[in-house]
């Protein structure tokens, strides 16, 4: 996963899947490298179009249509993007879940739930931008501040205060 293929030039995005790497070229396609033993590294064809592109043990692309593209492990489900798969702006991947930002501001999950990281609190709207952890899920809101929800065993979802002047999100 560390081991960038040939030629190592004209990459504008990279994602960190759980031992496998995705990278988008400025052309719009993508390239996976490292572990491949669910398949998340075989970018399904046509390899063209992406803006986007997310990784866990599954693989998520965002294509400039705003539908999503995913492979790779799917036991729960996280590769089957529901209906209608139109409007996304945004793609993240969980551990087994996958989250998609919908152009309204809303967040759509699917995959696994078995901590409610597919369960989106309300109000579902005013999210500008979207991360995915192993079993929590997090959203930023349009007002700069956070929503975490799923897992919280270790304090994941319990976001400090002040919840406000947030300007990005990531989950691990």
């Amino acid at each position: 996963q560390c081991n960038v293929p040939l030629p190592n030039t004209r990459f504008v995005a990279v994602a960190a899947g759980d031992r496998h790497s995705l990278g988008l070229k400025a052309d719009g396609s993508l390239v996976a490298w490292g572990y491949n033993g669910e398949s998340q590294c075989n970018v399904p064809s046509p390899n063209t179009g992406f803006v986007a592109v997310a990784g866990r043990w599954h693989s998520l692309g965002l294509k400039a249509d705003g539908s999503i593209v995913a492979w790779g492990y799917n036991s729960y489900g996280q590769c089957n993007i529901p209906s209608p798969n139109t409007d996304f702006v945004a793609v993240a991947a969980g551990g087994e879940h996958s989250l998609g930002l919908k152009r309204d501001g809303s967040i759509v999950a699917w995959g696994a739930n078995y901590y409610g990281q597919g369960i989106v609190p309300l109000p579902n709207t005013g999210f500008v931008a979207v991360a995915g952890g192993n079993t929590p899920s997090l959203g930023l809101k349009a007002d700069r501040s956070l929503v975490a929800w799923g897992y919280n065993g270790n304090g994941e979802c319990n976001v400090p205060s002040p919840n406000t002047g947030f300007v990005a999100v990531a989950a691990g």
